[in-house]
């Protein structure tokens, strides 16, 4: 069976919400418990947490949740540092990876099936769910770019590398997939659109 994995960057000095984000309480848990949840419930087991500001904080809350944290002392570096951070820690057998960034809960489990399952039928480069036309997170990506990535000085970030490959877009009822928590307002955003989910 295709190996997938997860990659959640929780890295960041969460400075325009004031807050540490992946701690941030968030249903029965936290942003970071309810991002893992999505991957687990889509039965990946190898779930890669990247950690930098908070480590202590943020490792252990990985680990309740069930995934694997990893540590980027250069979290300071920005976003690119962190998903190079998690690429390292991928097991060998990994065919592709997905990468969600902690601030964008509000992906729906269905969304995690339905891209997987796309990746296992064609093994795209990098497939993207696409809502109303725009494409969101979490990528889908082949290993087979691994060398280019690792390879990158960082200018233009992951996307820089992304865009001299064809992206295959996966249109998906999900407003989630473009939704990205930054300030408080769109934490009691997201908390709202969350309780019908759960209600």
């Amino acid at each position: 069976m295709t190996m997938l994995a997860a990659i959640i960057p929780a890295a960041g000095h969460s400075s325009r919400m004031g807050r540490c984000k992946p701690l941030l309480p968030f249903g029965p848990g936290t942003l970071l418990s309810h991002c893992v949840g999505l991957f687990r419930a889509n039965g990946l087991d190898r779930i890669i947490v990247v950690t930098g500001n908070d480590r202590d904080a943020v490792a252990a809350e990985a680990a309740r949740a069930g995934a694997t944290p990893v540590h980027n002392a250069h979290f300071g570096q920005g976003m690119f540092s962190s998903v190079l951070t998690g690429l390292r820690a991928l097991d060998p057998e990994t065919a592709a990876f997905f990468l969600l960034p902690v601030d964008m809960p509000l992906v729906r489990p269905d969304t995690i099936a339905r891209l997987a399952d796309e990746y296992r039928r064609t093994k795209f480069a990098v497939l993207c769910p696409r809502f109303r036309g725009q494409r969101g997170h979490p990528p889908l990506i082949s290993r087979s770019l691994l060398p280019e990535i690792l390879a990158h000085d960082g200018t233009g970030g992951l996307r820089a590398v992304l865009l001299r490959h064809e992206a295959t877009s996966l249109d998906l009822d999900d407003p989630g997939t473009v939704l990205d928590l930054n300030h408080p307002g769109d934490y009691q955003d997201a908390l709202a659109r969350l309780l019908p989910q759960v209600g």
